[in-house]
């Protein structure tokens, strides 16, 4: 007599599993966060997150212009781009070619620091064997999330 229990019982938690993982996926939480004229939006899953750019046109922040990746390679510009994620810090590093088969003659680094709320984007030339930073910026942005309460004590109570 043959026993398929241990094969259903596989099958069965593998369903569950995916399933459900795909049903985490579905419902990833996002988050919009204006810095400047650019509206970041980061999508965090179980798996991943994503972050889309998008260029705010004027005062109204619904109305966007342009939407694409927050770190993306463009072969044709001969640019490489890396996307690293850890905790609250988005960074993308960007360096940039004359020719695939040689080093980078530039780079940026641009982190997007949920923690802080600011957009750090620096540029770097390679110049005699070293990165020279050419420039920097840092942008403040407008949380979509409110702060949390804070109890502050009363004096009365302290003393």
């Amino acid at each position: 007599m043959i026993r398929s229990f241990p094969f259903l019982n596989f099958f069965t938690v593998g369903s569950f599993v995916i399933f459900g993982s795909l049903n985490t996926v579905v419902n990833a939480k996002a988050r919009d966060i204006l810095c400047g004229n650019i509206r970041y939006t980061i999508e965090t899953s179980l798996f991943s997150t994503d972050v889309i750019i998008n260029d705010v046109k004027g005062d109204d922040v619904s109305n966007s212009k342009t939407s694409r990746p927050y770190c993306q390679s463009n072969a044709d510009a001969q640019m490489e781009a890396e996307l690293a994620v850890k905790g609250n810090d988005i960074w993308c590093v960007e360096k940039f070619y004359i020719s695939m088969d040689r080093l980078p003659i530039a780079k940026s680094s641009r982190l997007l620091s949920l923690a802080l709320g600011r957009v750090f984007e620096y540029e770097y030339l390679w110049q005699r064997g070293d990165w020279v930073e050419t420039d920097k910026r840092t942008i403040n942005c407008d949380n979509d999330e409110t702060p949390e309460r804070q109890k502050i004590l009363d004096r009365r109570t302290v003393e």
